[in-house]
């Protein structure tokens, strides 16, 4: 009876140890209070809580978990005995170094010795590094309570006062200027050194705006000026309160706006605003006044007037030595170039460009002279090298949008960089303007260091592919800049082992199958060739206009993939034209022979047999030869994660494939076994796929965020006897990135009972997918976070299956989505995340009518598998409501 007792014993005085410990007045000082707590009462109208919270000069200390952990980390460690420590821990460092100067100066005696012995007069000194005393290194008591650690914040009357009188002004900034604010306190019932402080605010009516009068005498400022009210469906000020924030707000609005409509050098510190409060009412009369733009001379200021300005000329200065010749030094000295005076290298060679315009009636486009006075260039550019240009002219020309003649707009300035930077072929980009004295003209120069054109790379990787892991690595040859075009050129070996779940359960001979789950029983190795080009190939990259910016991909690829079940050959070619629509849009085309796919695969006579027991088309169709001929290939991608942080993060892809049917047109005797019209020796697939996933972000607070995905596609396979989609054009449900209740493409199609065919594969495929997710992520600290989902989906067949009854789409797919829920824990180390996530299945569409749901009884599903499997049903039939743990890299979507 003792043991019980002593075990409840220590329990208890360990607890009480624990909140003894952890008492958060520990250590504030008697007559003294904790800021327990900040709690602000608005009385009117409402304002930001967290710009309020914000103000307050003394925050309470911070919370994790729901706990102050950092405050009681702090007062669980004794500081008397961390400066005991300190005091011991400099002691053994004065001693260890006092050894070390001690050896120092035995080692220089013996040293000096020999050195007169010798006859000489010098001799090397030794220096023993010391032991640092000034910044050591601290102990863990030191680093606990210091740097993880939070001290009390002990209530301050005088910073609290501050914080009165702070928010009045805050009030007042927003437009209340006959605010008041109260502050009380309260002692915490169980701990009276706590004290909560209430901060009341009586709002009362705020200034509001009645009318805006504009003071400008300068009319092309005015008319810029109206034209931007103009632009907004609003008044921008009138009906507002006289927000000081805004104000400040709306004047660097209106000053972007007025540099992006060719009023160069337009500063927002020529604008002010003057309102009248006088009245007996709340509404006010603002006045907005524009003053001329002032420019800083030697030795005092000058006022010009804003007016329009244009481009005069262009200049792209390629700071680069590579095609120089002779050597550089000699060529400063030669043009008596004093390199101190520059921060660049110089440039000796240049070239005028010009894209000629041509007119209708030049019907044969002949080239025009260059020297003819009626020549009428619409776009043209100075390029200054050495040697030779590192990047074409015609090339840097079509990257920028302040062209010679032109109005300036200062966006075009960061569009132009943005251009040049997507070329990924300069190391260094710098625009500068220059002003043409006495002129509303400027100068623009491009200012550009080339880089590294070559390079090679080993490229180590951790794969997760929904569920199933694997090591691979590839060597990487890369040319940025392969014909001076900014042309890309990728060549690539990569190889690798992966896990990947059997095709069936069970072998033909009825033993169970081992699973991958873990272990790596797939290999993998291909070279590829990659070609990026500039423009619509074989067109130049100049025939379209630049808003366009086309490139060209042309890649071809090789996939040799050895597994237990069969040994697969993949040789692809790939030919597509892609267009960026500014920062957030991506427009992929593929015209005939977009891409060419052929499949060589050798089955294991085991694999085989088992597929010849199972006589399923589906299957044999998915693990056969097979040859794709995509006619037409279309892909969108929208991605705002461009914009400013704090907005929502939406990205939407969407994919368009016709394949096999220009094929079909020709008339093609030779076909295989099943009928099947062949090319090469290989029945060709015929099929449309049409595929979506949208995803949606949106941050809550700094701490978590919601996110939503949609995931929609359809394969419809039309002609050609094709009796569903090639394997790699086939969707898949379940895993760690789809449905986690389930294993990785284990779930579907449809309402097919698995649990009754003893023929089952282990992943199954479809040719229609719907899928719906949702996930609550919250961070407990910045690498620690966690995670609530919710997902639902599943696959189907487009044609009926007699294999897998119940696959095949009708109007009753709502009946058969799959709903599963879990939890989650990631650890982001920001180059990286790994995640863990439980999922438990809700609802298995699979199951008969009374059993569906987990709460409901498994008996319907029992009496099921009694009448079908025998008395050995229990033996056979799997728990359908089993959870999944899913491991994966980086976050679901």
């Amino acid at each position: 009876m003792w043991k019980p007792f002593k075990l409840t014993y220590f329990i208890a005085i360990g607890l009480a140890f624990i909140l003894w410990s952890c008492n958060a007045t520990k250590h504030v000082p008697k007559g003294k209070y904790l800021v327990h707590k900040n709690d602000i009462v608005l009385r009117g109208d409402k304002l930001d809580m967290e710009g309020i919270h914000g103000i307050i000069r003394q925050q309470a200390n911070k919370k994790s978990f729901g706990v102050k952990l950092r405050l009681y980390v702090y007062n669980s460690i004794d500081s008397a005995k961390v400066v005991a420590s300190r005091q011991k821990h400099f002691a053994k460092l004065r001693k260890k170094n006092n050894k070390k100067l001690a050896r120092q100066k035995r080692i220089n005696d013996r040293r000096i010795a020999k050195a007169r012995a010798k006859g000489k007069d010098s001799y090397i000194e030794k220096t023993i590094p010391l032991k640092d005393s000034l910044n050591p290194r601290l102990s863990i008591r030191e680093w606990l309570k210091y740097k993880k650690g939070e001290p009390p914040v002990i209530f301050d009357s005088v910073l609290h006062q501050k914080s009165v009188d702070q928010l009045k002004v805050y009030m007042k900034k927003k437009g209340y200027y006959f605010a008041t604010v109260c502050s009380d306190f309260s002692e915490s019932r169980t701990n009276p050194q706590k004290r909560t402080i209430t901060y009341e605010i009586f709002t009362g009516q705020p200034f509001v705006i009645k009318n805006l009068d504009i003071v400008c005498d300068n009319p092309d400022v005015r008319a810029a000026y109206q034209s931007y009210q103009k632009d907004h469906k609003y008044h921008q000020l009138v009906g507002e309160k006289l927000d000081s924030d805004y104000l400040n707000d709306h004047r660097f609005k209106t000053a972007k706006y007025m540099k992006d409509k060719k009023l160069y050098g337009f500063s927002p510190s020529s604008i002010t605003f003057k309102a009248d409060t006088s009245g007996n009412s709340f509404d006010v009369g603002l006045k907005i006044r524009f003053a001329d733009r002032k420019i800083p001379g030697n030795d005092t200021i000058y006022t010009v007037p804003y007016q329009p300005t244009g481009v005069r000329k262009v200049h792209f200065h390629l700071i680069d030595t590579t095609y120089i010749k002779g050597s550089y030094a000699q060529k400063v000295e030669e043009h008596q170039l004093n390199g101190e005076s520059s921060q660049y290298l110089f440039t000796f060679d240049t070239l005028h460009y010009r894209k000629i315009y041509y007119t209708k009636s030049d019907k044969k486009k002949r080239k025009i002279s260059l020297d003819k006075d009626t020549l009428n260039p619409w776009r043209f550019a100075t390029v200054m090298y050495n040697g030779k240009p590192a990047v074409k002219p015609e090339i840097l020309e079509l990257q920028n949008y302040l062209e010679s003649n032109n109005t300036y707009k200062e966006y075009y300035i960061d569009r132009s960089y943005n251009r040049l930077l997507q070329l990924d072929v300069f190391e260094v980009i710098k625009p500068v303007i220059k002003e043409v004295e006495g002129e509303p003209l400027i100068d623009v120069h491009y200012y550009l260091v080339p880089a590294k054109k070559q390079s090679f790379n080993v490229e180590p990787r951790f794969t997760n592919s929904n569920g199933f892991l694997g090591l691979a690595a590839s060597l990487n040859y890369n040319n940025k800049n392969l014909f001076r075009g900014s042309e890309k050129l990728t060549i690539s070996f990569s190889g690798g082992f992966e896990s990947q779940p059997p095709v069936f359960d069970k072998s033909v001979d009825g033993s169970k199958i081992k699973r991958a789950g873990r272990s790596f029983n797939t290999f993998e190795v291909g070279p590829s060739i990659k070609l990026d080009l500039p423009g619509l190939f074989p067109a130049r990259a100049t025939a379209l206009s630049k808003r366009h910016r086309p490139r060209t991909v042309l890649s071809a690829a090789y996939n040799f993939q050895s597994r237990a079940d069969f040994v697969r050959s993949i040789f692809q070619l790939n030919y597509l034209w892609k267009f960026y629509t500014g920062k957030k849009q991506v427009f992929q085309v593929g015209f005939p022979a977009a891409a060419v796919k052929f499949v060589s695969i050798k089955k294991s006579t085991a694999f085989e047999q088992t597929l010849d027991q199972t006589n399923d088309l589906f299957l044999k169709n998915a693990y056969s030869d097979q040859f794709v001929w995509e006619d037409f290939k279309f892909m969108y991608e929208y991605n705002n994660k461009a914009d400013k942080k704090g907005k929502a993060n939406v990205l939407f892809n969407a994919s368009f494939t016709e394949a096999g049917g220009l094929l079909s047109q020709f008339n093609i005797k030779d076909t295989t076994e099943t009928g099947q019209s062949k090319v090469f020796g290989v029945g060709f697939s015929r099929f449309v796929r049409f595929d979506t996933d949208f995803i949606y972000g949106y941050p809550i607070n700094k701490k978590s965020s919601i996110h939503f995905r949609s995931a929609l596609g359809l394969g419809v396979p039309n002609g050609n006897k094709t009796p569903s989609l090639p394997f790699d054009y086939s969707f898949f449900a379940g895993g760690s990135n789809d449905n986690r209740g389930w294993r990785a493409r284990g779930l579907g199609p449809g309402a097919y009972k698995y649990y009754l065919d003893l023929n089952r594969t282990a992943t199954q495929l479809g040719d229609i997918r719907v899928g719906w997710f949702a996930e609550w992520r919250y961070s407990l600290s910045d690498i620690i976070k966690t995670a609530i989902f919710v997902d639902a989906g599943n696959i189907w067949t487009y044609k009926k299956d007699d294999n897998r009854i119940g696959s095949q789409f009708s109007k009753n797919f709502m009946k058969e989505i799959a709903l599963s829920s879990g939890v989650g824990l990631r650890l982001d180390m920001s180059f990286f995340v790994i995640r863990l996530d439980l999922g438990i299945p809700l609802t298995n569409p699979a199951l008969p009518d009374g059993a569906k749901w987990i709460f409901q009884s498994r008996q319907p599903y029992y009496d099921e598998g009694l009448d079908k499997l025998g008395a050995d049903y229990k033996k056979l039939l799997p728990n359908p409501f089993i959870p999944i743990l899913a491991f994966g890299i980086g976050y679901p979507f």
